[in-house]
Parts: C-alpha cells; sequence; structure tokens
C-alpha cells in the first residue's frame, strides 16, 4: 500500500511546484495601470516604414536682423526723407523776378534747374554742398536775357542746424584761401561781411578775376544765408564793365533769400 502511495505524491508535488514558478514571474513584471499602453510612444520600427521628411533647401537671402522688415529701416524712411527735403527746398529759389540782375534794367530767364550735381558755385567754392554734409540739394542757374550775367543758387538742407553751420564755417575758409588757388592774372577776393537778414544769418563777398585787360575778366558777388538746418548760397557774375559800381547784387540775393525763410 505504501509502495503505491509514494509515486502519486511525488506527481502532485512536482505539479504544484511548476504552478508556483509561473506565478512568482508574473509578480516580477512591473505592473502598468489600466490604459496606459495607449500614450506610450510609438516603437522605432513604427516610424521606420513612414518616408522621410524632405529637408528645406537654405535660403539664398540673407538672414535680417529681427524686427526690421524685409526691405529694411533706412529703406523705408530714407526715400520718404529726401522726397520732402528735395520739396522744400525749392520753396527757397528764387524767381526769375526776384533775383537781383546787375543791369537795373536786367532780367533772368531759368537756365537749367534740378540736383546740385558735382559743379562748384562761384570762383572759391572747392566742392559740392553734398561733399561737406547736405542731405539734399538743389540748384537753379539763371542767364540774362541781354548781356553776360549769370547767376546760380543752390539750396541745401542739413541733417540738423550744427551741420548746417560747419558748412557754412568750411565755406568761409574756402574764401580764405581763395586768392592762391586762383590761376589767373588778375585776382581780387574780398572780406567776408554780415548781411543783415530777417531770419537766420547773411553774409558775401565780392570777387574780381581774369586776365590783365580788366574787361576781359569776371566780376562777381557770392552770398551765404543759413537758417536752421538749411544752406543757400548764391553767385552772381558778369562782365565788368556790367557790374554796378555801388552795389552788390549777390547782397540783396541774400536779403531775399533770407525772406523765404520768415
Amino acid at each position: 500500500m505504501i509502495r503505491v502511495l509514494l509515486p502519486s505524491l511525488v506527481v502532485a508535488l512536482l505539479v504544484s511546484g511548476c504552478g508556483a514558478g509561473h506565478d512568482d514571474a508574473a509578480d516580477a513584471r512591473p505592473s502598468v495601470p489600466a490604459g496606459a499602453e495607449r500614450s506610450t510612444p510609438p516603437s522605432p520600427d513604427s516610424t521606420a516604414s513612414r518616408p522621410p521628411r524632405p529637408r528645406r533647401a537654405p535660403s539664398s537671402h540673407p538672414t535680417r536682423p529681427p524686427g526690421r522688415d524685409s526691405r529694411g529701416k533706412s529703406a523705408m524712411v530714407l526715400p520718404v526723407l529726401g522726397r520732402s527735403a528735395r520739396s522744400a527746398t525749392l520753396a527757397h529759389l528764387l524767381a526769375v523776378d526776384v533775383m537781383p540782375t546787375p543791369t537795373r534794367d536786367g532780367s533772368w530767364v531759368v537756365e537749367d534747374q534740378g540736383p546740385e550735381g558735382d559743379r562748384a558755385v562761384g570762383a572759391c567754392q572747392k566742392t559740392p554742398l553734398v561733399s561737406i554734409g547736405a542731405l539734399t540739394a538743389t540748384r537753379r542757374v539763371y542767364a540774362a536775357d541781354a548781356g553776360g550775367a549769370r547767376a546760380t543758387q543752390v539750396v541745401a538742407r542739413f541733417a540738423d542746424a550744427k551741420s548746417a553751420w560747419r558748412a557754412h564755417e568750411v565755406l568761409a575758409a574756402w574764401r580764405e584761401d581763395c586768392e592762391t588757388r586762383l590761376d589767373f592774372p588778375r585776382k581780387d577776393v574780398g572780406p567776408m561781411q554780415d548781411v543783415p537778414v530777417a531770419a537766420g544769418v547773411g553774409a558775401s563777398y565780392a570777387a574780381a578775376y581774369g586776365p590783365r585787360p580788366e574787361a576781359q575778366g569776371v566780376s562777381a558777388g557770392f552770398g551765404i544765408v543759413r537758417k536752421g538746418s538749411y544752406l543757400s548760397i548764391v553767385d552772381i557774375s558778369s562782365p565788368p564793365a556790367e557790374w554796378p559800381q555801388r552795389r552788390d547784387p549777390a547782397r540783396a540775393a541774400v536779403r531775399r533769400i533770407a525772406r523765404t525763410f520768415g
């Protein structure tokens, strides 16, 4: 009887031992909360089958600084200021019936008008006003309807009043050494004199230069008007025979230009 029971007992113990080993392995796995499998990121194998995203070609345009539009601040503002400044300078150019003439019965016609360009005004000016700080400058050239008189006026706008003052100082310095630079046998540059004006600051000086025969030379007057950030220069010239002896047309022009700023 004992021999019959022993094999049965061994079989029962083996069966119960295998079941206990399976439950221990299940307890060893970490528990996963319900629904957690829905938020699990996809495996690398699941994304490998997707086509790769195309890479964007690098832009051929340089990256602009943050806070600036595609044109940049200067492209937006400067042209607008330039147009407004040019319109303002036109208001200070004298009309043909206002510009003084060397002869009292003379008259002018406008020969040319536009940007200042690269031509100096008068015998003493070295370079245009735009080369010494002017933001914009407008020129008007007058010619006598009879005789050899000519006149040129330039109105320039600077960044501020101090810049216009500096340009005025440069013009005065050019007058100082003008006689040494004039390549004529006869040359005479007078002193800079103040001109009382209704608005701003006015000054002028006279000059005469040319070959030895005086009749073949030039008599001229040069004037300066400065008001705020604006500066205007005017040069009036004629053959010596047409130049008045007791008045300087350039001084009269300075006073009339100053009135346009009043």
